[in-house]
């Protein structure tokens, strides 16, 4: 359940009375502390390379981590290290360094599980997760003298200065009902969206950007570039690694969607835009840490239900294959962004800009190369 009054309705008479001066209390320590940090009061790291940021103004997801993953795949040639909070992880070190392809295991559990899918996905970035993103970025210099340095999650990390601030906005929700936390999603106030060098528009497909992007530029006067992200599904790829099938062959399969992410409801339509037919699907909250219990009900539900397997997300994925059990039943739904044409120029010049090298649109694909199964 959110913390915080959801949804782009007004918060009720109640709500204002209860939460509205927990809103203002919230309103003055947020604008306190941006001015703090613009007068130096409070000290900002600067790092000897180019860092990038991605981040939000609301609370919940808004698709960052699938952007981290786009900035890092056509950020090569350049070497870049990832720096993330780690949400959900139990481990306690900080910073905690991991890059997959030196044989280290890393494990949700150890990192949270929107670092360890990254790390997977990026075997040769390290990712290094912590609280204090300006230590993390000391030790990234130190230990893999990067490039450049991709901040997750960082818009509100002010103690870390960005030399390029990416701005999300989610556009299946937009900004809510723009109050502040608790009476809305809003991390800092929308005027702070002056920070940023760049607006983009994630989940476009799903929402109505064309509106979203008149409420912007229209009614809040944002004069920075504003950018279309799709996010389109790809495959269904057994959960094992074993096998792959294309959307086209899993039309009319009937499946239970399961999931713990912040915005569930665009994985469902995705799947349903995709043909597949669904079951009552099974939900639990952000960055929920799956238990045998939990495996031992899923296996029963599946039964009951009727339907041929699960249909996860690659966030899950990273988390259910810890139990074998559901390795040949599960199937993770796949996805890819796609910028608008014009991001890619944009993008190019900005690298170039920062002193970097910029990428070969055309290699920068992620790679696959599970077996496809058209059964």
């Amino acid at each position: 359940m959110p913390f915080f009054v959801s949804g782009s309705v007004p918060p009720s008479l109640g709500h204002r009375i209860v939460l509205g001066p927990l809103e203002t209390l919230y309103s003055a320590l947020v604008r306190t502390r941006v001015h703090a940090y613009k007068c130096g009061w409070l000290q900002t790291y600067r790092p000897g390379i180019p860092v990038i940021s991605v981040g939000n103004l609301t609370a919940g997801g808004s698709g960052k981590t699938p952007i981290a993953d786009h900035l890092l795949v056509t950020l090569h040639p350049n070497r870049a290290a990832l720096l993330s909070r780690g949400y959900g992880r139990v481990s306690d070190s900080e910073p905690l360094r991991l890059r997959w392809d030196e044989g280290v295991p890393g494990t949700p559990e150890l990192l949270g599980d929107e670092p360890c899918l990254l790390a997977q996905r990026h075997p040769d970035t390290p990712v290094i997760v912590g609280a204090n993103r300006s230590r993390s970025a000391r030790l990234a210099e130190v230990l893999d003298r990067p490039d450049c340095l991709v901040l997750d999650d960082g818009y509100q990390h002010l103690a870390l200065h960005r030399d390029f601030n990416l701005l999300l906005v989610d556009a299946e929700r937009g900004l809510g009902n723009r109050r502040l936390l608790p009476l809305g999603p809003l991390r800092e106030p929308i005027s702070h969206w002056e920070r940023a060098d760049a607006v983009l528009i994630t989940k476009a497909n799903l929402g109505n950007p064309e509106v979203l992007l008149h409420q912007l530029q229209g009614g809040l006067g944002v004069t920075k570039p504003v950018f279309r992200f799709d996010y389109l599904p790809e495959r269904l790829e057994r959960l094992d690694g074993q096998a792959s099938r294309s959307l086209n062959s899993t039309r009319g399969m009937r499946v239970v969607p399961v999931c713990g992410i912040a915005q569930p409801e665009g994985f469902f339509r995705m799947l349903e835009s995709s043909g597949l037919c669904l079951d009552e699907p099974l939900q639990f909250r952000d960055h929920y840490t799956y238990t045998a219990a939990d495996v031992c009900h899923l296996q029963e539900r599946l039964k009951t239900s009727g339907a041929e397997g699960w249909v996860m997300t690659e966030k899950d994925a990273v988390k259910l294959r810890a139990f074998p059990e559901l390795a040949e039943s599960g199937w993770v739904l796949t996805m890819a962004v796609k910028p608008e044409p014009a991001w890619a120029d944009f993008w190019s010049k900005r690298l170039h800009a920062l002193g970097l090298k910029a990428p070969n649109f055309r290699s920068s694909v992620p790679k696959t190369s599970k077996q496809e199964n058209r059964k």
